[in-house]
């Protein structure tokens, strides 16, 4: 197989393997690195787990996914959207990332352009060129503010742009689309017949009293939308691997073509512990919200007061995405010093777009105090060449 440039290893563990590398030689680490919620999943999700185990739920189970977990992501969608999706516009997988991978692989061809929002999710380079190695990716960088440029995207759209794949709310930025930016991008997609794959995994962790403005809202982009999903980031699932996408039943169909060749089914007694999700209120969102809410005003306060670094306050997620220009160090340079001299683990910014190589990731996805200890050792600190 080859290799496209795109497909390297992902910074994110990267970093990550090097701080636990460290912490195993003894040095305290205070890893902002890698984002996972710091909460345990919900204990009603791990009781109807176990319970499918107990009962049999061991087996194959359909490609596209167990029929009841279907059901109810097409139900939770219609109430979400004013929809009439159905179960067989739904396909579950091992993870949202596969989800994605499934949808650029069932809607890309050689010689199609894709456009990327970027910064973006790490990993969508390489699942653009592992899906289709001849594909060309088209970047546009958000604004310094974080906002969308609604004019250097639509000069992105040619005749080969093929589809638009786009994280909102944003990972690393905390940016949350608005309605109008919604609403223009869809406009866009409809009148250059593309295709919009939208990732909306944190989608519950929205701060201020906003709302997070899905794409599945806008009707006439339905046949050419797929929204991929999951419960990583809403129910501290990260290592269970369970995500969907839902959207046009044909590329729904293609995906699940790949899955039957790929991984034959999705674990089976985790879908059905899933289920579990629509049958009980999601009761711990709402406080965790409001702790990274706590925390995230907190981390913004503190960096404004840092003369070599800088951020736009985020918005939703629980990353922070600061500039640091004002070092003059790139991004790999400044976060391998970092982990160094202070024991923080973060993530460089050229990992989300070669066009954000003077900011970095933090994630804070940690306790208050740990968070007022890199603060600490943030406000001592001193980048040198």
């Amino acid at each position: 197989m080859h290799f496209e440039k795109e497909v390297g290893e992902s910074l994110t563990y990267k970093f990550a393997q090097a701080a636990g590398e460290m912490k195993a030689q003894g040095r305290e680490i205070i890893s902002l690195g890698l984002g996972e919620p710091d909460f345990k999943t919900p204990d009603y999700v791990i009781k109807a787990t176990m319970e499918a185990m107990r009962e049999g739920f061991t087996h194959y189970s359909a490609t596209q996914g167990w029929p009841e977990l279907r059901e109810r992501v097409a139900e939770d969608c219609n109430r979400s959207y004013s929809s009439d999706y159905t179960a067989n516009d739904v396909i579950v997988t091992p993870g949202i990332k596969s989800a994605v991978y499934f949808a650029l692989a069932a809607i890309l061809e050689p010689e199609d352009e894709i456009i990327l929002v970027s910064p973006y999710y790490v990993s969508y380079p390489a699942m653009v060129k592992l899906a289709e190695p001849r594909a060309k990716i088209v970047n546009v960088a958000l604004n310094e503010d974080f906002t969308l440029d609604l004019e250097k995207l639509k000069a992105a759209f040619t005749g080969k742009t093929k589809a638009i794949l786009i994280n909102t709310p944003n990972n690393p930025t905390g940016m949350v689309l608005s309605e109008e930016e919604t609403e223009q991008i869809v406009k866009l997609a409809i009148e250059n017949d593309t295709y919009v794959i939208s990732d909306e995994v944190y989608e519950k962790l929205v701060y201020g009293g906003r709302k997070h403005i899905s794409f599945g809202l806008f009707k006439g982009i339905r046949d050419r939308l797929v929204i991929c999903n999951g419960y990583s980031k809403s129910h501290a699932m990260t290592g269970w691997r369970l995500g969907y996408a839902v959207g046009s039943r044909d590329v729904i169909a293609k995906m699940n073509k790949l899955q039957q060749h790929i991984n034959t089914n999705t674990c089976t007694f985790i879908q059905k512990g899933a289920c579990a999700i629509y049958q009980n209120e999601p009761v711990h969102i709402a406080p965790y919200v409001k702790e990274l809410e706590q925390r995230i005003a907190y981390f913004d306060k503190e960096i404004d007061k840092l003369d070599y670094m800088n951020l736009v306050k985020p918005k939703a997620g629980f990353f922070c995405f600061a500039s640091i220009s004002a070092t003059g160090a790139d991004s790999n340079s400044f976060c391998t010093d970092l982990l160094r001299k202070t024991g923080i683990a973060s993530t460089p910014g050229i990992a989300f777009g070669p066009e954000w190589d003077a900011y970095v990731r933090f994630s804070l996805a940690v306790p208050m105090a740990t968070l007022e200890r890199a603060v600490g050792l943030l406000g001592n600190y001193r980048y040198e060449k």
